[in-house]
């Protein structure tokens, strides 16, 4: 889930699943609390991957926990930036970030690590802006 409350989370997971599903995936939404995959989906090539969705309002970070992904083949995070949630005519702005990739541009947050989205970092940022050939 995002950092800003589950609802954020929850809009940014159904969004993830829309998106999945008009690009030809097939998505199922994961149940549970604490949950780090939200999503199970298969390419239109067959390959089966994880999504950790991230959503956030404004600004900030995406928590991304304490695991090293470096070994994570067939992780990837979907991170939402809703810069006006309230906005319905206002998409949010979305990276596609494999796990693996995750490792390089990760950031200390207190007793986790976090993906910011403040100006010094979006450089790290930019090659994932909707990089949706990173879905499987």
């Amino acid at each position: 889930m995002g950092t800003t409350g589950h609802t954020t989370g929850m809009a940014g997971e159904f969004h993830a699943m829309e998106i999945l599903h008009r690009l030809g995936h097939q998505p199922a939404l994961t149940l549970g609390n604490a949950k780090t995959i939200d999503i199970l989906s298969k390419a239109p090539s067959g390959n089966v991957y994880e999504v950790s969705v991230k959503a956030i309002r404004g600004g900030g970070k995406w928590g991304i926990g304490m695991d090293d992904y470096s070994k994570s083949e067939n992780l990837v995070f979907m991170l939402f930036w809703y810069k006006s949630f309230e906005d319905i005519n206002t998409l949010p702005d979305v990276w596609i970030v494999p796990a693996q990739k995750a490792e390089s541009i990760k950031k200390q947050w207190h007793n986790q690590y976090g993906i910011y989205l403040y100006k010094e970092h979006l450089h790290l940022l930019e090659p994932y802006k909707n990089a949706w050939q990173h879905l499987a």
